[in-house]
């Protein structure tokens, strides 16, 4: 009996010691996802306002130029989601690396994929491809104001299918580069955040 009570006390502190640490994580993973409802927000308001603001004071050319240029947003951000979530860390491990700023910041997004692909894929994507299907909308009652005697119907179906299949086609082929190219887009990513992001070596 006493050994098993020792026992007993012995796990007690590991117990406590889990619990806690589970609980602090499952307080982090809140505050991740509160920041990145907010964050979702401040996207979409602000891409809303100006495609919204470019899209009621231009012609049927920007338009198109607008929403092909929110199609490669797209199309770049889901790209570099994916190559992080693909890269292996281990090559970035290496001793030759060790004062490279552009490499620990490259670490750091793989040990935060998850996060570094919800906001790539699903913020600023997502939001891309919304606000070009917006901007498709907004070209069908440009064309419907000419009075081509086309039905508005039928014009909204096709304008929306080709943007739609813009979407899916350059996602496509950008998942397909960066599953083959993971480590390198990886580098080129890190190699522009070191511009502006202050990152700490730890010796």
């Amino acid at each position: 009996m006493n050994n098993n009570q020792d026992k007993q006390k012995d796990t007690l502190p590991i117990i406590k010691s889990l619990s806690t640490k589970n609980n602090v994580h499952t307080k982090k993973v809140r505050i991740w996802y509160a920041k990145l409802f907010l964050f979702s927000l401040l996207i979409c308001a602000f891409f809303g306002v100006i495609s919204e603001f470019m899209l009621s004071h231009t012609n049927i050319f920007l338009a198109l130029v607008l929403i092909l240029c929110l199609v490669c947003v797209s199309m770049i951000f889901d790209m570099i989601g994916i190559a992080v979530a693909a890269s292996d860390i281990k090559p970035f491990l290496d001793k030759n690396y060790a004062n490279n700023k552009n490499v620990k910041i490259a670490i750091s997004l793989i040990k935060n994929a998850d996060k570094v692909n919800s906001i790539c894929g699903d913020v600023v994507g997502d939001v891309c491809s919304i606000l070009s299907g917006a901007g498709g909308a907004t070209i069908c009652v440009i064309l419907m104001s000419y009075n081509w005697g086309i039905s508005s119907f039928i014009t909204s179906i096709i304008i929306s299918s080709l943007i739609a299949s813009l979407n899916v086609l350059g996602k496509a082929i950008g998942k397909t580069y960066a599953m083959t190219n993971a480590h390198k887009i990886v580098l080129k990513v890190s190699k522009f955040l070191g511009l502006f992001v202050k990152f700490k070596i730890k010796k």
